[in-house]
């Protein structure tokens, strides 16, 4: 008889694929990796050749504030997790890149504790055309049940392949030029110094769908940072148009 993670999990495996929006299948996975324990998340597509750059995020619950100290601190340079990342496709938990890391290391590790991420699990996804997305996920327990890596596993595949999914979808089928209206709309109010909760608030949007379009503005524009999404944006007139 399955237990209750269990239970969740399969609920989710066997739901997601049906869900129509990518707000639901976060709001899914949320519950189903919660039941194990993991309570943050985030999924960015990235290039096996450049772990060392910040790349798009296509789905992210609470892990702003240490990816902001992540990257800001460099400690890309000294996380022991990219070792294994370059080394193999497999799964790993943090705890299993631990023990590769030097000094600076350790502090990173401090840093990510004293935000209640005491251990994490990391899944690659690969999509048909050589797409990758990179799945992290946190946990305050002070380590990964071994019963549960195959399951957790299991989870974030299917959840990085219906993100990556939902991602390219939006990002084929452009329907206000050079970006999409809604992505307009969330670099418009962005350029009025709002939040992305309070962009949310305005177009009934959860905040995490925001970024996710700002995100994909940022894409396509060809720009890395939001200001520089919304000064393009502006120079090329897509915002006068809302």
């Amino acid at each position: 008889m399955l237990n209750t993670a269990e239970q969740q999990a399969w609920a989710f495996l066997s739901q997601a694929p049906h869900l129509r929006s990518a707000e639901e299948v976060e709001l899914e996975f949320a519950k189903a990796i919660a039941a194990f324990g993991y309570d943050k998340f985030c999924a960015t597509l990235v290039n096996a050749e450049h772990y060392g750059k910040e790349p798009p995020t296509l789905s992210r619950q609470d892990f702003d504030v240490w990816d902001q100290r992540y990257w800001g601190q460099r400690y890309v340079v000294h996380d022991p997790c990219v070792k294994l990342l370059l080394r193999s496709p497999r799964s790993f938990a943090w705890t299993d890149a631990k023990p590769l890391g030097d000094g600076r290391a350790q502090s990173m590790w401090g840093e990510a504790s004293d935000l209640g991420m005491n251990d994490g699990y990391v899944v690659r996804v690969f999509g048909p055309a050589g797409q990758e997305v990179l799945i992290r996920m946190s946990t305050e327990a002070p380590d990964t049940d071994p019963t549960a890596r195959a399951v957790i596993e299991s989870l974030a595949t299917v959840f990085g392949t219906i993100m990556l999914k939902h991602w390219e979808l939006q990002d084929d089928n452009p329907d206000y030029g050079v970006i999409s209206e809604r992505q307009a709309q969330c670099l418009y109010w962005a350029s009025r110094g709002k939040t992305d909760w309070e962009i949310g608030a305005i177009l009934e949007l959860s905040p995490r769908t925001v970024h996710h379009h700002i995100e994909a503005a940022k894409k396509r524009l060809g720009v890395v940072k939001r200001q520089e999404a919304v000064l393009k944006a502006g120079e090329l007139g897509l915002l006068s148009k809302l």
